[in-house]
């Protein structure tokens, strides 16, 4: 259907947004945003350590799928926040380590056309889509053309005895597991001085899409994220640990776009953003015959917004948004409210993902805000 929207879908006000401008307020670094009640409360008692722990694709609909009420991120479970739009690693990730909305940074989604290079654009690798990882060009785009200060670095400049830490699989200290993630945050608060320590861990996002959200494979995965996150938590001392996920999936079917000649018939370029938040470029004058083709064959599944509307509502946050975001959303957007996941190119025999992320369900949306205080112990 094709919808004019008045207000912004997703709840800033209690969102990943909210929970990094209390981390910055936290350590009276600036931040543009409103801060969120809970996190506040908790950050009052003055922790020596303060620990984010983020786990990719574990959204609240999973977690309280896969873990009984017994289990410690389900016992310690506080609310369940909204990610960002779209919920998706690049967007979400980038405000909680920037402190910054979608609409401030632009990082808003896996591929995203820069007219520099002539092409969509894989932002996190730096490749061209379908290209089998060619590089985008000799320089990273996305951090040259929508670069910004993370929230690291305001924490330092607002404070300088504060340290960072900062443990994933991408990071200086490679980890191969969850156990050593912890192992690495452990370290970490174990150090002398105050600490700010972010982690992330790719899973269980990356068997969701292979097997499914709901798939034994998930559900081990989760299993043993909750074991070592309550194995770290309980040696920890005068330490605060918030556990959250950047969104949740939801298991999909797929379409692929060439297989409808009238909607491809009507785009200057190739689609961009995410397979359940599309950004489709009309060619002047067949916007009507776009809208009638895209509606004919995914009208139950999608809600088509005119992207100048979707830019305008707040859908990507509050704050003054980047030069380039505007852009980026083409002149419709496709929000996913069903089970359909649209691809751009031709299906040539891959294996398809079962899950994805990126639309409007609250499997995607939701995500936990888990939280252990871990007393200051001699």
């Amino acid at each position: 259907m094709l919808l004019h929207v008045n207000r912004p879908s997703i709840k800033y006000n209690h969102s990943l947004l909210t929970l990094s401008a209390s981390i910055l307020r936290h350590y009276r670094a600036k931040t543009g945003h409103k801060t969120l009640p809970l996190a506040d409360r908790l950050l009052r008692t003055y922790y020596r350590n303060v620990v984010l722990l983020v786990f990719d694709g574990m959204g609240t609909a999973a977690l309280e799928a896969h873990l009984p009420e017994s289990a410690f991120l389900r016992r310690h479970m506080q609310a369940s926040l909204s990610s960002v739009f779209p919920p998706t690693t690049t967007a979400a990730t980038v405000t909680l380590e920037s402190g910054l909305s979608p609409a401030e940074h632009g990082w808003l989604g896996w591929k995203l056309f820069f007219p520099e290079i002539g092409d969509n654009v894989n932002l996190f690798p730096n490749t061209l889509p379908q290209s089998e990882g060619a590089p985008a060009a000799d320089f990273h785009v996305a951090k040259r053309y929508l670069p910004y200060t993370t929230l690291f670095e305001k924490i330092q400049t607002a404070d300088p005895f504060v340290q960072i830490g900062h443990v994933s699989p991408f990071g200086l200290k490679k980890i191969e597991n969850v156990s050593e993630l912890c192992e690495a945050v452990s370290y970490f608060c174990d150090l002398p001085s105050r600490h700010y320590i972010y982690g992330y861990w790719p899973q269980p996002d990356m068997d969701m899409h292979t097997h499914g959200v709901y798939s034994p494979e998930a559900a081990a995965i989760i299993r043993d994220i909750d074991e070592q996150v309550e194995k770290l938590c309980k040696g920890l001392s005068d330490t605060l640990v918030m556990i959250t996920a950047d969104h949740g999936l939801t298991n999909v079917s797929w379409r692929f776009l060439p297989d409808y000649p009238d909607i491809m018939a009507c785009l200057s370029q190739m689609p961009s953003i995410e397979a359940r938040a599309m950004a489709f470029f009309a060619k002047p004058g067949m916007e009507k015959a776009f809208e009638a083709a895209f509606l004919s064959h995914f009208g139950d599944d999608f809600i088509l917004l005119p992207s100048q509307e979707a830019y305008e509502s707040g859908l990507f946050g509050p704050g003054t948004p980047h030069p380039r975001t505007k852009n980026f959303l083409g002149n419709y957007l496709a929000l996913a409210t069903g089970h359909t996941a649209l691809e751009a190119a031709s299906y040539t025999g891959q294996k398809l993902l079962r899950a994805a992320h990126a639309g409007l369900t609250p499997e995607e949306l939701l995500v936990p805000f888990c939280c252990y205080e871990a007393p200051f112990q001699i």
